[in-house]
């Protein structure tokens, strides 16, 4: 009997631990996995009780169904998947380890599991997914908490979290995303309250190119697409530089960014696949905090099948800085929301000391700046700031538009996904010339 035991207990060491060498778990927040996606076509996702009674955190007379609904449609449209809702009582998250419950929970519940979820964050995010995945990396559950210490609404009250843009940021996770590089685009690491910038969060509702690039990659593309898709490979040349650098790419057509990427550290190579025949212009900037400028490596044709190949050389790497851009006097490292047929006055401050007036452009012709009405100031933190009126072209389509600066030496710095071409209005414009 003393020897079965015996047997036993090695046994049951022996399988937990191959357990845990296939399976794991990651939290949205805390880690950075690649090549993370469901097998099938289909998916189940629970909605917790705790988002279909009033909750506490959810301004009363929010529209949440609506919300969950579509956060999780617009993906699963964009990805080819089918997602099937239904509900449950239960209000926890699967515990972080090997394997979860094989639920994959939505949930707003304040209890203690859940909030433990944030509490190496010091309680500042507002979601966070926790992903289940294989040996094989396939997703097994996903899991998103809402924190319950925050508040979110689906009409734009200023100082609440707006619930739709929350969760199509999460669902993205939940399919197996990263953090895009993208500064316009939905999986952009940063989500702003309503009245950043004096107005409300919807424009940050849509999928941008970037974010159907990413995740057309992942899950493929659909049949019908017969003009897709070609690669852009982009080598960096030794010494390029120590910190992880980012690749976008833009339409050379439009000037509208389509794709972007980063590099892993050590990572010297870095394909973006998925591209659509066309011309595009592609862009190369070092990595750190801030929107990160970039130069222009080169104009390539890309085709079906083929691959693009450019090579970054170190020259390119001395020239990299960060900033901010604002509007309504107000300043953070997020894209300006913008509409077509209308002109704005912006800011652009230069983390670098750059007191001279620098000439400013955009790479799309349907943005242009006026150069009469740029101003230099400073702001509280004695930083340089250029204040400049911006115009949308009534012709500009949806998506991330980059902003570039000149300096005297003839030094170019563009910064990826300055503007975000939306068609939820931004009131404080200051011209309009839209047609009705």
């Amino acid at each position: 009997m003393k020897r079965s035991l015996k047997v036993l207990l090695l046994v049951t060491v022996l399988f937990t631990g191959t357990m845990t060498g296939l399976a794991a778990s990651y939290d949205s927040d805390s880690a950075s996995i690649r090549d993370l996606r469901w097998r099938g076509n289909t998916i189940r996702v629970a909605i917790s009780s705790s988002m279909s009674e009033q909750s506490p955190s959810i301004k009363r007379g929010s529209d949440v169904a609506q919300a969950v609904e579509r956060s999780l449609q617009r993906w699963a449209e964009a990805a080819g998947l089918r997602l099937q809702i239904f509900h449950t009582p239960l209000q926890n998250v699967s515990p972080s380890g090997p394997r979860g419950d094989g639920i994959s929970l939505i949930t707003i519940a304040p209890t203690a599991e859940n909030t433990l979820v944030f509490s190496k964050n010091g309680n500042s995010l507002p979601a966070a997914t926790r992903v289940f995945f294989d040996r094989n990396g396939n997703i097994t559950e996903a899991d998103i908490v809402l924190n319950a210490s925050h508040q979110f609404s689906t009409d734009g009250t200023f100082g609440t979290y707006d619930l739709e843009t929350v969760l199509m940021h999460e669902a993205g996770h939940l399919l197996g995303l990263d953090h895009s590089s993208t500064v316009g685009s939905l999986m952009w690491p940063q989500i702003g309250r309503n009245g950043l910038f004096s107005v409300s969060s919807f424009f940050r509702r849509e999928l941008l190119d970037a974010d159907l690039a990413a995740v057309r990659e992942m899950y493929g593309v659909f049949a019908d697409e017969e003009k897709c898709c070609g690669t852009v490979e982009v080598k960096l040349a030794a010494g390029f530089g120590d910190s992880p650098s980012g690749v976008w790419v833009e339409d050379a057509v439009s000037g509208k960014l389509v794709a972007a990427s980063a590099f892993a550290a050590n990572e010297k190579a870095l394909r973006i696949t998925s591209l659509r025949e066309g011309s595009y212009n592609v862009f190369v900037s070092e990595g750190g905090d801030g929107i990160r400028s970039g130069s222009i490596l080169g104009t390539v044709e890309v085709s079906k099948g083929s691959t693009a190949v450019l090579k970054a050389d170190t020259d390119l790497a001395a020239s990299r800085s960060s900033a901010q851009v604002g509007l309504n006097g107000e300043a953070a490292v997020m894209s300006l929301p913008v509409n077509p047929g209308k002109t704005f006055t912006a800011s652009l401050v230069l983390q670098e000391n750059a007191g001279d007036r620098p000439v400013l452009y955009s790479s799309s012709k349907f943005i242009s700046i006026d150069d009469g009405s740029i101003e230099m100031t400073l702001d509280p933190f004695g930083r340089f700031v250029a204040v400049f009126d911006v115009t949308i072209s009534e012709d500009a389509s949806p998506g991330a538009y980059s902003l570039c600066s000149l300096d005297r030496n003839g030094q170019e710095n563009c910064f990826p996904g300055a503007f975000t071409v939306s068609s939820h209005q931004n009131p404080w414009y200051k011209r309009d010339f839209s047609k009705y």
